[in-house]
């Protein structure tokens, strides 16, 4: 008979085994504990039939065996032989113990089912697949950005993950879709565009409702309508009803119509007609295309007669937001490379029967994936008022906030179990890989542009490092370039270190702007381009930098502190704890007077790669120096920097300030002890560039590339907002190897990020 022997973790584990190996009406003969968990003793029912002398029942070949399932050899006969009353004697004693065995298998059964099951604790990463899933976003995607989840989710409350996951992915979806810009208006721009898309998807509809727009903002003189859809009954009618509405021109082309001659003449009418004012040159022309399958041979054929026409076309693709997916990704790839090969690439999309799609989400998932800009969404039939501008916000809310239960969706257990089995070849996983970092790498650079000033700069300085191009210095013509680009309602800073530098390095630290809230920013000054002297130096902070408040290594001339102070502008100087100040009429160390100074704040900052908790204390005093005249009033400031652990005390710090009121004065000192590790990132970006070849014979290029480098890692260090973190998710993502938030970590992924985006780059353009 086949008896076999499971050994599981826990009970509960060794009953899944049986079940698995053997179904769900298996004899239970024996459990009991054993090194390594609890041991099952188990058979097939139809064994106990032949043991209990009953027929066996066919018997299908035996399911494989787990891996911690062994089989029970059988007991060898005894030579003794057994008396004539042994085979009724063994018949009813093989069914007292099936039944003793049947009852105990009940019993235990019973048992398991009661206990408490514990349910594993869902990760933050089957969280957000299940929700993305079940909205109808595709795995392919949904596998993008569980790369990116940042490690901060792993901490998060279970009362609050739920609400912090649907934030980030809504602020992911919204990096990747692209949209025109707030101060953009394509009708206004003018030219031809013509609607293409399958057949059915509203092309002319969307037609007339782009001409009623233009209409109504321009008037119907320079606009005209033409239809090249000369298969489909009633499609030329229908738009010349609507032309006749708005008062517009329409003409119809045929098959094989000329379309180049059409806009021809529509463009630059004969000059005798214009005299006559029977025509005028129009300015803005639509074109509601043939509809086309995008499996139909002929769909690259009717594309191309937009690319032979001699006039710039806009294509703009029209997608069915009901839509299956896989329709979708057919519908786009098809008419991608039709528009590629007739020379007029897709100018962007427009989204229609948005009211009529259970699930928006298949088509942002297709504009994401294919970076294809949304220009109009249309949501119902009415004309115009039913085609609208893209509100991203709006759409991907509506998208995350359908209904999940579907007969077509996927439930937790589908989706876990699809997650855990799932198997891929390397080759497929590394070309999945490649495209998911080059849309990856798109979004967070776009996101550093808008949150880290300077970043298009740094970009620039990248590029021509990387070309190694002969000349003048690049960084030389970049001297003179206009201030920083920061939002009109925000002050920016300078971080000044010290002259001389280190003596690991034959170059001083450039100058390094700062946010209002002491952020680094990744553009940064060379100190040899400046004025030499401090008070040129500082006239050109306040003139050409807009400098609102300073950071400084040593304090300023008194004669500068002055000129500060009149100008009501903030400056913080760090200080040794010999620095003398006077106080209460004498001149005593710093060191000597923290235990006078008032105890004014505590927070947490950053200081070395790692989180300390600073104690603040604040004690006026009169700075002056040999020969500089009266003395200045200034501000001695006093940090204590603690374990977050243990609360021992780390390090002590000290600085001098000058006193302007409306300034938070600690924040930035705060920023300040973060800062102190800025020189020696800066030093490890030069060593790293060098090591690349990267502004190989242009040193100044590579002194402030480096610089602003170790700007931009800083401060994505240093800041907790929502896009910092998902920028370190997105680095850490690309780089594969450490994820610990720390300037040198994160300066190594920056600069794996700058070398992948040329290398897809290069790909990109090696395959056109």
């Amino acid at each position: 008979m086949g008896v076999h022997r499971f050994i599981g973790t826990n009970a509960r584990d060794a009953i899944r085994q049986v079940r698995e190996s053997l179904g769900d009406d298996a004899l239970i003969l024996s459990n009991r504990q054993v090194e390594g968990g609890v041991e099952i003793v188990a058979m097939l029912d139809a064994d106990q039939e032949s043991l209990t002398g009953h027929p066996a029942a066919p018997q299908a070949p035996a399911p494989h065996q787990t891996a911690s399932s062994e089989p029970v050899p059988e007991p060898e006969p005894t030579a003794q032989a057994m008396p004539a009353a042994a085979p009724e004697q063994m018949q009813a004693f093989s069914a007292q113990m099936m039944t003793e065995l049947s009852a105990m298998r009940d019993l235990l059964n019973t048992r398991l089912a009661a206990a408490p099951v514990e349910e594993e604790k869902a990760t933050p990463a089957s969280r957000l697949r299940q929700r993305m899933i079940g909205v109808g976003f595709s795995q392919t995607l949904v596998r993008e950005l569980i790369a990116l989840l940042p490690a901060e989710f792993a901490d998060t409350s279970e009362a609050d993950i739920d609400e912090a996951l649907n934030g980030w992915i809504s602020r992911q979806l919204a990096a990747r879709l692209e949209i025109m810009d707030t101060d953009s208006d394509l009708l206004a721009e003018g030219g031809v565009m013509a609607l293409i898309g399958p057949t059915g998807v509203g092309k002319t509809t969307t037609t007339a409702k782009l001409a009623s727009r233009y209409v109504m903002a321009h008037g119907n003189r320079d606009a005209a309508l033409i239809t090249t859809d000369s298969y489909r009954i009633g499609a030329q009618e229908q738009l010349r009803i609507y032309a006749r509405l708005l008062g517009v021109e329409v003409h119809a082309l045929e098959g094989d119509g000329d379309l180049g001659a059409l806009l021809a003449r529509l463009m630059t009418p004969r000059r005798a007609l214009l005299q006559m004012q029977k025509a005028t040159p129009k300015r803005t022309i639509l074109i509601d295309t043939l509809g086309m399958s995008q499996r139909d041979p002929r769909l690259a054929t009717e594309v191309a007669r937009l690319g032979e026409a001699g006039v710039s076309i806009a294509t703009l693709l029209v997608l069915d937001a009901a839509s299956h997916g896989d329709t979708l990704e057919q519908v786009v790839a098809a008419y991608q490379q039709a528009a590629a090969q007739a020379g007029t690439p897709i100018r962007g999309c427009i989204i229609t029967k948005l009211d009529e799609s259970a699930r928006p989400a298949t088509v942002l998932d297709i504009l994401a994936r294919h970076r294809l800009q949304v220009l109009f969404v249309a949501n119902g039939q009415r004309v115009p008022e039913d085609l609208v501008a893209v509100d991203v916000a709006a759409l991907v809310s509506e998208a995350l906030s359908v209904d999940s239960a579907s007969p077509f969706g996927y439930d937790a257990a589908t989706l876990a179990e699809m997650a855990g089995q799932t198997r891929q070849s390397k080759a497929h996983a590394l070309s999945r890989d490649v495209v998911s970092h080059g849309r990856s790498l798109h979004a967070m650079f776009d996101t550093l542009a808008r949150r880290a000033p300077g970043t298009p700069l740094l970009e620039q300085l990248w590029a021509h490092g990387v070309s190694n191009a002969p000349g003048e210095s690049f960084a030389a013509h970049m001297a003179a370039r206009t201030p920083l680009t920061v939002a009109a309602s925000e002050e920016h800073a300078l971080w000044w270190s010290k002259e001389n530098g280190s003596r690991q390095q034959d170059w001083a630290m450039p100058l390094v702007s700062l946010d209002d809230h002491g952020l680094p920013l990744p553009q940064t000054w060379l100190r040899h381009r400046l004025p030499t002297s401090e008070a040129a130096r500082m006239a050109w902070a306040r003139e050409t930098h807009k400098s609102a408040w300073h950071l400084m290594a040593t304090p300023p001339a008194v004669a500068e502190m002055h000129r500060l102070a009149a100008d009501r502008q903030l400056w913080m100087a760090a200080a040794t704890a010999a620095r003398r100040v006077r106080h209460q009429g004498e001149r005593q160390r710093l060191v000597d007077l923290a235990g006078l100074a008032e105890e004014i704040d505590q927070r947490q900052c950053r200081w070395r790669a790692r989180p300390v908790n600073m104690v603040l204390s604040c004690l006026p005093a009169l700075y002056d120096t040999r020969g500089s005249g009266a003395p200045v009033e200034v501000l001695v400031w006093f940090a204590r920097l603690h374990d977050v652990d243990d609360n021992r005390v780390l390090a002590q710090r000290y600085w001098l300030s000058n006193a302007v009121t409306g300034r938070d004065v600690a924040s930035r000192l705060a920023r300040a002890v973060a800062l102190e590790g800025l020189e020696a990132l800066t030093r490890q970006a030069m060593r790293r560039l060098e090591e690349s070849g990267v502004a190989r014979s242009d040193r100044e290029t590579r002194l402030q590339l480096a610089s602003g480098l170790a700007a931009l890692a800083t401060r994505l260090e240093l800041c907790g907002e929502d896009w910092a973190m998902d920028v370190r998710a997105q680095l850490f993502n690309l780089s594969g190897g450490a994820r610990r938030r720390t300037g040198t970590v994160l300066l190594e992924a920056l600069l794996q990020a700058f070398t992948a985006r040329d290398a897809l780059m290069d790909a990109r353009e090696a395959r056109a």
